[in-house]
């Protein structure tokens, strides 16, 4: 139970750092560099064991792992971008509440029975993010502020999806390191090519709580893919309860810290969408 507890807080701690680095003179594309090439460097000490040898072998999953990487990096700076401006409550839910789009991609290409629940699983969820963002005076909310928590969900569970794909069909168990560390790899690069491109000066771009919340990040970002797999691993709980485990314990531990660190406001929709989210995940899990 430790890998788990240690996998909920280490991916809580990455909500809180991007909604801290708000009240600090951070720049997100630098500090989401810095992120990834922490993680790069933790997984290649803790799951290469400081050997490169399977990163540079020819494999099947290779042009996945780039495309990964890219995804990576897009949807964890439009994560940080929703913590800042939408609040670490509202982005935690849509992302965590993205995991039903991989649950019906097993469902479907395993061939498992498709039940009514299920479908009001998917449903339930859906209207959970719909009205986790909802906002009584629409027209004074900055529209990103709305639309930003559904482009996650979206786009997390395309990720997740995809991920549920290369897993079933081009990664070995023996190849979970190399793959997850060269995600990490690419996601890195894309970085210092975003920065490079942004043009600006290392001094506006590399400052010190840049550099502070980067590596915390990256550590928090590590910690939580590498606890998860330990947890899946040892904890002997089936891998569908350590997911509804994981993902329900990581939305209300943000939704706590959103309400007593940073006093987000829920109103009584989005109280029902947070309820809602919950009910959807013991549904479909």
């Amino acid at each position: 139970m430790i890998f788990l507890v240690a996998s909920i807080l280490s991916s809580t701690a990455i909500f809180i750092l991007f909604r801290m680095a708000k009240n600090y003179p951070v720049r997100l594309t630098p500090l989401i560099t810095i992120n990834y090439l922490a993680a790069s460097l933790l997984g290649f000490i803790f799951l290469m064991e400081f050997n490169p040898e399977p990163l540079l072998q020819k494999s099947e999953w290779q042009m996945f792992g780039i495309i990964l990487g890219v995804l990576f990096i897009l949807m964890f700076y439009l994560i940080g971008t929703s913590s800042q401006k939408a609040g670490i409550t509202v982005t935690t839910l849509a992302s965590k509440m993205s995991l039903v789009f991989p649950v019906f991609f097993s469902l479907f290409w395993f061939n498992e029975t498709v039940t009514f629940l299920k479908y009001a699983g998917l449903i339930i969820a859906i209207l959970a993010v719909v009205l986790t963002v909802y906002k009584k005076d629409i027209n004074k909310i900055n529209r990103i502020s709305l639309f930003l928590p559904l482009i996650i969900f979206a786009g997390g569970g395309f990720i997740d999806t995809l991920i549920k794909f290369i897993q079933a069909i081009y990664i070995t168990e023996m190849e979970t390191a190399p793959f997850s560390t060269s995600v990490f790899i690419t996601a890195f690069m894309c970085g210092v090519v975003a920065m490079v491109s942004e043009r600006k000066k290392p001094k506006l771009q590399l400052n010190y709580p840049t550099l502070l919340f980067g590596v915390l990040l990256g550590f928090a970002n590590f910690g939580s893919l590498y606890f998860l797999i330990n947890a899946l691993n040892k904890s002997q709980l089936d891998s569908s309860l350590v997911f509804a485990l994981n993902n329900m314990l990581i939305v209300l531990l943000s939704a706590l810290a959103g309400r007593f660190i940073f006093r987000e406001k829920l109103n009584k929709v989005n109280m029902a969408g947070f309820l809602l989210a919950f009910m959807s995940l013991f549904i479909l899990l």
